[in-house]
């Protein structure tokens, strides 16, 4: 379409499912069901693209060491596609920011409507209402994402710190592909 020169576009391949050490309820994905799917995500770029108090306030403050650049707009498409398109999931864009430390990580957010946490085809595995975290290295810009596996994550309320807080916990694991390189892959 005609908005993709405002930004950077991927189409990220999420595979969520309990992943060793997560922190997600043990019975979450305890019969090793994933659900794999796929959501075409557009980084804008450049000073217009700064995104408003509620999605900066949606992301972590977990850089501490570093500098962070400032909170951006992430655009995602309407639907993220389960199940080979088969069926669908609500997306509502989210934001991101790039994390120069040693190196440089690209971390961010996109809110998703989430799967039904039971009765559904997808057995004792769902993917939880809000936001999906992820991150991934990064080389000068975010149109220079790692082809490495990343990792995602989702916020939930829980004692794994010692007192009762928000805490991060592993949902499972995603490969960010430059969007044209997808749509030539996947047709």
């Amino acid at each position: 379409g005609q908005d993709d020169t405002s930004g950077v576009g991927y189409r990220f391949y999420i595979d969520i499912g309990r992943e060793e050490g997560t922190w997600m309820d043990p019975r979450w994905g305890a019969s090793g069901k994933r659900i794999e799917f796929t959501m075409d995500v557009n980084f804008l770029t450049g000073d217009e693209s700064i995104a408003d108090n509620t999605v900066q306030d949606t992301m972590v403050k977990d850089n501490f060491g570093g500098k962070s650049s400032p909170v951006y707009v992430l655009q995602s498409a309407e639907m993220a596609r389960l199940r080979g398109g088969f069926e669908r999931m609500k997306c509502y864009g989210g934001g991101y920011r790039i994390d120069t430390g040693k190196t440089q990580t690209v971390r961010f957010f996109v809110n998703v409507e989430g799967t039904p946490e039971s009765g559904s085809s997808f057995g004792d595995i769902s993917i939880p209402k809000g936001a999906l975290y992820f991150s991934l290295p990064c080389f000068g810009s975010v149109s220079n994402l790692s082809a490495k596996e990343g990792i995602v994550s989702v916020r939930q309320i829980g004692w794994h710190t010692g007192w009762r807080r928000e805490e991060s916990r592993i949902a499972g694991v995603f490969r960010a592909v430059p969007i044209e390189t997808a749509r030539k892959r996947d047709g």
